[in-house]
């Protein structure tokens, strides 16, 4: 597909909604921006890789036998001003998903210069706001809302069935299944 350009960093040139609700529509319009301009819906999972390359975004692969001592999950940095997302080879594909789009996340809301992805940052749950931001659109992205109604209405109600389909690990489909519960419930 051909990529339309990207709205990115929403919180740059105004300042940051302080309210949640605000920013958190903001984050998923960000998210739908970038799938409807990369991902044809008619395929799961969604390629985490080509919506980063389609963002402008390189990925490059870190650890594994030559480089078994890499330290982070991931990290997003900035290289003669271009951003690299580095993904661990140690992590488990499913997780290195998660870790990518969170990256891919931080980039496009202009977090700029992070620290490296841990367990602790990779979470709706988070106590920093930029690590949850980033994690929600991960989330966003992965697993868009209309997909996972459209997969419940085929019977695929199971968050292990549902992890299989987008290929995300089952802690990550109970984070989006809440997070659309608490969206729903403020309605």
């Amino acid at each position: 597909m051909d990529a339309a350009p990207l709205s990115c960093h929403p919180f740059r040139d105004s300042p940051e909604p302080a309210d949640a609700a605000t920013r958190h529509r903001a984050i998923d319009a960000l998210a739908d921006e970038l799938r409807k301009a990369l991902w044809d819906q008619a395929t799961l999972p969604l390629n985490a890789h080509e919506l980063a390359d389609g963002a402008g975004v390189e990925i490059r692969d870190r650890g594994g036998p030559q480089e078994p001592m890499y330290p982070h999950r991931g990290r997003l940095l900035y290289l003669d001003e271009r951003p690299v997302i580095e993904l661990s080879l140690a992590e488990d594909p499913m997780r290195r998903r998660i870790v990518l789009a969170h990256a891919l996340g931080h980039h496009l809301l202009g977090h700029g210069a992070v620290p490296p992805e841990t367990a602790s940052n990779l979470s709706i749950h988070s106590p920093r706001r930029i690590e949850q931001d980033a994690h929600r659109f991960a989330l966003d992205l992965l697993m868009p809302d209309f997909a996972i109604y459209r997969l419940m209405n085929q019977g695929v109600v199971s968050a292990r069935r549902l992890s299989e389909k987008f290929f995300v690990p089952e802690s990550a489909v109970h984070e989006r299944l809440q997070a659309l519960d608490r969206h729903w419930s403020h309605l």
